[in-house]
């Protein structure tokens, strides 16, 4: 009986060392799994923005200036031209009510799709404003023809745009109340030689007053002959200038170079003039450094007189996100910077952009660094 107590007691220590041995690997290998878990959990988690790998990313930058918050009142941008053109012309009595001279209006005279065609010419987009800048004079006609005697001047460059654009709108008074008018030549039949006036354009030219005019509607002009619109106000400083989709802020860029009048053009003239319809589209695109390596966007810098300026993300379809309202026109760069942070994108996303910002995010003209403006109007 001892004996056989003895024989189970040695099977049954037997028995549990060999499960020890079978066992212990398996609770070894737990062990590292739960240790090794973790590590790969840190391992996947989404790795920190490339900037802030960059050195020159850590660097201690300014402060961005205080955005105001979004408002919900303003004017969005129409989904016609009808629309635009009826927008426009309150924006604009709005102003000249407030006693404001010097205007600009400035829009996309074709759909974005036709503006970006390299098809389309300058003639092509000078027809297009020439119908827009006729229904914008025509509803100007109440505020500003005060008398029988008076009509609104649509103002090209010279006397040879003054024809064609006669043939085009099939009456040097294409309209009650609105006549044709040029800068230099005025409404005198031009030259023989007058073609060679559309092809060298010259800022000397004589320029004429027109004594009926209520307003001068400024259209077609070149950087060149941006001081004979400025001369113009000096020989009529009380009848309104109205800049009409003149692309002010590409002109701009261009003065100060060889051939083409100096900077003074802006700080001495440009700078007086107030947008008071502003509406400009742009694009942009955010690199990536994963799929799908490049995201693209497109935003709206709008102004409706007396309102703001908009900074608004497209969301297409004539869908707009309004990002933030300035009461103070943004630079350029600042405009694109407020889009790209309303982008709603995920963590993964986000943290692969690339920064494409560089040292310079402003023009000299936006910058004013010496205080030559004589006026802020421009930014107003």
């Amino acid at each position: 009986m001892f004996a056989l107590s003895l024989l189970m007691l040695v099977a049954s220590a037997s028995a549990v060392a060999t499960t020890a041995r079978t066992v212990a690997p398996a609770a070894v290998a737990a062990r590292i799994v739960r240790v090794a878990a973790p590590l790969r959990m840190q391992a996947g988690e989404a790795s920190p923005p490339l900037s802030s790998l960059d050195p020159e990313a850590n660097r201690p930058r300014p402060a961005a200036p205080p955005v105001e918050a979004p408002a919900g009142t303003e004017t969005l941008p129409p989904t016609s031209f009808l629309s635009l053109i009826e927008q426009a012309a309150a924006a604009t009595e709005k102003a000249l009510a407030d006693g404001s001279r010097l205007l600009e209006v400035e829009f996309p005279p074709v759909p974005l799709s036709k503006l970006e065609d390299s098809a389309i010419s300058a003639y092509d987009l000078l027809s297009a404003n020439l119908q827009l800048v006729l229904e914008y004079a025509q509803r100007l006609n109440r505020v500003l023809n005060a008398s029988p005697d008076q009509s609104i001047a649509i103002t090209l460059p010279d006397a040879a745009e003054r024809v064609r654009a006669t043939e085009y709108l099939g009456d040097a008074e294409p309209a009650p109340g609105v006549r044709l008018w040029a800068l230099s030549g005025g409404d005198a039949q031009p030259s023989p030689f007058g073609f060679l006036t559309s092809l060298v354009k010259s800022s000397d030219a004589a320029v004429e007053a027109a004594p009926w005019a209520s307003a001068y509607i400024v259209l077609g002009v070149s950087c060149a002959e941006l001081p004979s619109i400025r001369k113009l106000a000096e020989l009529d400083d009380s009848t309104p200038i109205i800049a009409f989709n003149l692309k002010l802020d590409t002109l701009r860029g261009d003065l100060g170079l060889p051939g083409f009048p100096s900077k003074e053009t802006h700080h001495a003239f440009l700078s007086r003039l107030k947008p008071v319809y502003y509406m400009r589209p742009r694009s942009y695109s955010l690199s990536l450094s994963r799929p799908p390596f490049l995201l693209s966007y497109q935003g709206v810098l709008f102004r409706c007189y007396p309102e703001g300026y908009q900074t608004l993300l497209d969301r297409g379809q004539g869908s707009y996100r309004r990002v933030c309202v300035q009461q103070r026109r943004p630079a350029l760069g600042a405009f694109k910077a407020e889009l790209t942070r309303a982008l709603k994108v995920d963590d993964a996303t986000a943290a692969s952009a690339i920064s494409q910002t560089g040292y310079k995010q402003s023009t000299w003209w936006e910058d004013d660094a010496d205080g030559r403006d004589l006026s802020a109007d421009w930014r107003s």
